[in-house]
């Protein structure tokens, strides 16, 4: 998998961006395992599409603002074959829904994974490093159940021939009255020139939508069995394939709280 996907694993990144750290505890954490059918889905040219990815995540608030990282593991039938890891902060030293946001993206992946060669499939090259910052603006309606956020962000690629290019991301967050349904997600587009044969475009584009059903809130489900049942559509263009690719998961997480 590319950087990208854990843009991330992460859809629930959309916790880092709340505004105030009265509408969330101090600090949250999940884990959260992912089977992907992309492979069925897109048999075509998504036949080593890794089945199985798991995301660690946590982000906790402050004074200051928030903070939020994740770390994603995906695993073929040989074991672990990419890792991507992801570190944002929010910075708000002031009262406004505007924030300062910094990020870092890298990670690594095995060139060949399903290659018949020990030699080549046991290769791994480093996913080219991706420092961002710009600013946020994060709307969060009065009962606390709906977040919306806008980013627009400078990104430098290390190690690319044109470094220089710029991010554009909403992310959405959305709870349910009772608690049961939690919904969120973002789109994430960006410029990054790619003249592999084939491809020839000079922008990327990655939405992870998530749906969940916890547990804890249906009756006979003890409140602190933090188990959520879902599932998450990875759409992309450009990123794992030239063209559209739209890949569903089943999905499990426990938050941990």
């Amino acid at each position: 998998m590319t950087k990208t996907i854990h843009f991330v694993r992460r859809a629930s990144i959309v916790l880092s961006l709340v505004l105030g750290a009265q509408a969330l505890p101090t600090s949250a954490q999940n884990i959260q395992l992912h089977y992907d059918l992309g492979r069925y889905t897109h048999p075509e040219v998504q036949a080593s599409r890794p089945r199985m990815t798991a995301t660690l995540e946590q982000q906790s608030l402050d004074r200051w603002g928030d903070t939020f990282y994740f770390v994603d593991m995906s695993w073929l039938d040989q074991g672990a074959v990419a890792a991507n890891w992801k570190f944002m902060r929010n910075l708000r030293f002031w009262r406004s829904p505007f924030s300062w946001h910094v990020r870092y993206d890298g990670g690594l992946r095995f060139v060949a994974p399903h290659a018949p060669s020990p030699a080549l499939s046991s290769r791994a090259i480093s996913i080219k490093d991706a420092f961002m910052t710009g600013g946020t603006y994060t709307y969060l309606s009065s009962d606390r159940r709906l977040m919306l956020s806008l980013s627009l962000l400078y990104k430098y690629i290390k190690g690319h021939g044109k470094p220089h290019n710029v991010e554009l991301c909403p992310v959405w967050r959305y709870n349910s009255p009772s608690g049961l349904l939690t919904a969120s997600g973002f789109i994430s587009l960006w410029t990054e020139q790619d003249d592999r044969m084939g491809w020839g475009t000079n922008f990327k584009l990655m939405s992870q939508p998530q749906l969940w059903v916890n547990l804890n809130r249906l009756k006979g489900f003890a409140r602190d069995f933090n188990l959520s049942l879902g599932t998450e559509l990875r759409i992309s263009r450009n990123i794992d394939a030239p063209q559209w690719i739209c890949a569903p998961t089943l999905a499990l997480k426990w938050s941990f709280k």
